[in-house]
């Protein structure tokens, strides 16, 4: 069982990557957070296996909180999930660990996919 950790200030968003994954067979949703502060904390407690992260996020800014995640627990893997698509964006997730970089409009099975090939060599 793959467990994930959504990290997404858009309710609406957040919400409907929630029910995709929840539909999946192997792939667990434990909690939606809104903000870097609030991942940090509750990767604490939960110690998922992927999380997803929005780049642009209240109180830390999401590849600040993906160093920060993979410094503190380098078995969580972190898949990028933005609205950003420049090839900066996708160098510094790259450059603080980041498995995958997506974009949000991206087909709903490649999200699937990059949570279930997130850790895998």
């Amino acid at each position: 069982m793959k467990t994930v950790l959504i990290v997404e200030d858009n309710v609406a968003y957040s919400q409907s990557l929630s029910q995709m994954l929840c539909e999946e067979e192997g792939i667990q949703v434990l909690a939606v957070v809104r903000s870097g502060r609030e991942v940090i904390e509750a990767a604490e407690r939960l110690r998922p296996d992927v999380v997803l992260m929005d780049i642009d996020l209240p109180g830390q800014e999401g590849l600040q909180a993906t160093q920060t995640l993979r410094e503190r627990w380098p078995a969580v893997q972190v898949v990028i999930l933005t609205l950003h698509s420049s090839e900066a964006f996708r160098r510094w997730a790259g450059e603080v660990g980041a498995a995958a970089f997506l974009s949000k409009d991206a087909d709903p099975e490649g999200i699937v996919q990059a949570v279930r090939g997130a850790g895998r060599t």
